[in-house]
């Protein structure tokens, strides 16, 4: 069972970089429909009748596990990574490229993508009300590991595992899905010297790949080997196992293909509402607060494929003939290979079919305060709040950032801090249908000593970005007398 921890944990580490969402831009009044993921009510607040989203990408990592020496993440491209090695004195404290450990007591991982399709928004009045719709496509891929019990410091540092060793229960959860969501914004409270706006995001999701491993329980025994073993490893036992794996995949292990097809269904749902302190008669506003309650809802896998391993024989995990220098061609080659070992039976551990994996559930709290034309400055504090149980879990997050926007520019400076304890800067830029920006913006550009964690973003959009209210005036039909 510590094989299919150590495959699965490093496979999350590094599958790729993927969202933690720019809030830079999204807090610009001009983002329409880019900004309805992040707050259903703010698509309201953009002076333009119709936005659209053609392709937008974000993508963030950040773990406390594993780091590239001395890089940057534009470097990655040239350079040639080798593994740390004590015994041959690499390390990535004396030398750069090198995939280096922390080491630490725990672990954690935190990754996600977030792709934003072809998306739409306009706005209509009705009996004098402003009323916002939208639609928006969505593909998303999130993986939490939170506080793993890092029984891989030992390997990493060439000491000998514990004779005894008991693990803390840990979960850790990936799943890849699409997303079809309608948003609708309108205003509230007509008598109220606020504006107040209320929004809504009812979302069809759809269910692609999922992974959920729950470690309830699980004892390690080691032991030295004997001289007919690989005498550079110590035999590992597990024993008093309470642990359950649970997958499905589009994945092809026979072709080697990732052939499409829905596994999953779920609904998912954001609220928000906002009160805004403006000028009925102008379009900006002198500040704003808005809470929003985003992702409230799961995927149901009814497919899913459902391992469970209590109560078994003490499994010989290392330097055990049935495991060392075999590719296993699947997971569920290496599940019922551990099955084996455990009852003496491929399939005992298989249980009944399906599960479901909760979404992201956070809140979102923004502050917007208009410094002066054209200027704001923007505050958003992002908690996680898992609901249903087997949740992928996104960063906490505080950002600040100050911007300029304008109909056909916009760009501005943040930090933020991830988990409460890592500081990043960054910011974005606007210019007509093109928007590039990154809440962790050095570690692409500039070589970190311990380079661990990365963001970036990309939008290309539609909208009337050259038009703005003066103009919009000027084309009004005028009832004057002649």
């Amino acid at each position: 069972m510590l094989k299919i921890f150590c495959i699965t944990m490093l496979g999350f580490c590094f599958a790729g970089v993927s969202a933690q969402n720019n809030l830079s831009f999204l807090n610009d009044t001009f983002s329409g429909i880019n900004s309805a993921v992040i707050s259903p009510t703010q698509p309201f607040l953009s002076p333009n009748p119709w936005d659209s989203n053609l392709l937008s990408a974000d993508a963030f990592l950040n773990n406390d596990y594993a780091y590239i020496s001395s890089e940057s993440i534009l470097g990655l491209r040239n350079a040639t990574i080798v593994t740390a090695n004590p015994n041959k004195n690499i390390s990535g404290e004396n030398q750069s490229d090198v995939l280096d450990f922390y080491n630490k007591d725990k672990a954690n991982l935190l990754f996600c993508s977030d792709v934003l399709g072809p998306s739409f928004s306009m706005s209509a009045r009705i009996k004098e009300r402003k009323y916002v719709f939208g639609i928006y496509s969505r593909l998303r891929t999130q993986t939490s590991v939170l506080d793993l019990d890092n029984y891989f410091r030992f390997n990493n540092e060439r000491v000998s595992e514990p004779n005894d060793y008991t693990f803390e229960p840990v979960s850790g959860t990936v799943m890849n899905w699409g997303e079809i969501g309608l948003n609708f914004a309108k205003s509230i409270f007509p008598q109220s010297e606020k504006q107040w706006i209320v929004g809504v995001n009812v979302k069809y999701e759809i269910g692609l790949d999922a992974a959920n491993i729950i470690g309830k329980n699980l004892n390690l025994i080691s032991s030295e080997p004997t001289l007919a073993q690989n005498t550079n490893k110590r035999n590992i036992y597990a024993t008093d196992y309470d642990l359950s794996a649970s997958y499905i995949t589009n994945y092809n292990f026979q072709s080697k293909r990732y052939e499409y097809k829905q596994n999953g269904s779920g609904i998912g749902l954001d609220i928000g509402i906002a009160v805004i302190d403006k000028d009925r008669r102008e379009e900006a506003y002198n500040y704003k607060f808005a809470v929003n309650v985003l992702d409230i809802g799961y995927v149901n896998f009814k497919k899913g494929i459902n391992h469970v391993f209590k109560d078994g024989n003490t499994i010989w995990l290392q330097n055990n003939p049935v495991f060392e220098n075999r590719k296993f061609e699947s997971p569920e080659e290496f599940l019922q290979t551990l099955s084996t070992e455990a009852y003496g039976d491929a399939n005992a551990s298989l249980q009944d079919s399906g599960f479901k994996v909760g979404l992201p559930t956070s809140i979102n709290l923004n502050y917007s305060q208009r410094i002066k034309e054209h200027h704001y400055l923007n505050i958003n504090w992002i908690q996680r709040i898992p609901v249903f149980a087997n949740s992928v879990k996104r960063n906490n997050l505080v950002n600040a950032n100050y911007m300029i926007q304008k109909e056909a520019v916009g760009f501005g400076v943040s930090a933020s801090v991830s988990e409460y304890k890592d500081f990043n800067f960054g910011g974005y830029f606007r210019i007509g249908p093109l928007i590039l920006g990154s809440e962790n913006a050095f570690p692409l550009l500039f070589n970190h000593k311990h380079l661990h964690a990365a963001n970036f973003y990309m939008a290309i959009k539609l909208y009337p970005f050259w038009d703005n209210e003066m103009k919009r005036h000027r084309r009004q039909k005028c009832d004057c007398e002649k």
